[in-house]
């Protein structure tokens, strides 16, 4: 009897460690995305998916360490105006310099990224579920979720590199 209450204690334990890891890694996920896509070209969707998995701590497809079904699909990246709604997206991040410097509270003119974990799919951002590493799922089957993690930053370069061919594609 001492036994059993002993390893229902240790499972308890051990889903509780992961779900305060998860709760941290999921926090830097979004910060880790956030850094690169305010310094990565928005136009180019190649380097845009590598930022999204360099954020889970991968540089191939895959789902993020001890994090069940969490991938890169997860990682939702938005481009804001200066009064924090979205921004018309313009064609390469040289012509947003040229936006921002003519109007910088234009909504063509994108001062900040925003990088939220959500169940994709969804037309709004939907709050990931806790999924149990035991068979504990059916017991309390969506009973958690994680808040829904964000980080807002200062758009950088947006992988505008001087000297190199100003253009937009």
């Amino acid at each position: 009897m001492t036994a059993m209450v002993f390893v229902i204690f240790i499972f308890g334990l051990i889903e509780l460690s992961r779900v305060l890891y998860l709760w941290n890694t999921m926090a830097e996920v979004t910060r880790r995305a956030a850094r690169g896509a305010a310094i990565t070209n928005f136009s180019d969707s190649a380097a845009m998916d590598l930022v999204r998995r360099k954020a889970l701590f991968r540089s191939s497809a895959g789902g993020l360490p001890m994090g069940g079904e969490i991938t890169d699909a997860y990682v939702t990246i938005s481009y804001l105006r200066s009064n924090l709604s979205p921004a018309t997206m313009p064609a390469c991040p040289a012509q947003n310099i040229i936006n921002c410097a003519a109007d910088p509270d234009g909504a063509s003119c994108i001062r900040f990224v925003q990088v939220r974990l959500c169940v994709p799919g969804g037309a709004e951002c939907t709050r990931v579920p806790y999924t149990s590493m035991l068979a504990l799922d059916s017991v309390f089957s969506g009973a958690f979720h994680f808040p829904t993690f964000a980080t807002v930053t200062p758009a950088g370069s947006l992988g505008y590199r001087p000297g190199a061919t100003n253009v937009c594609p």
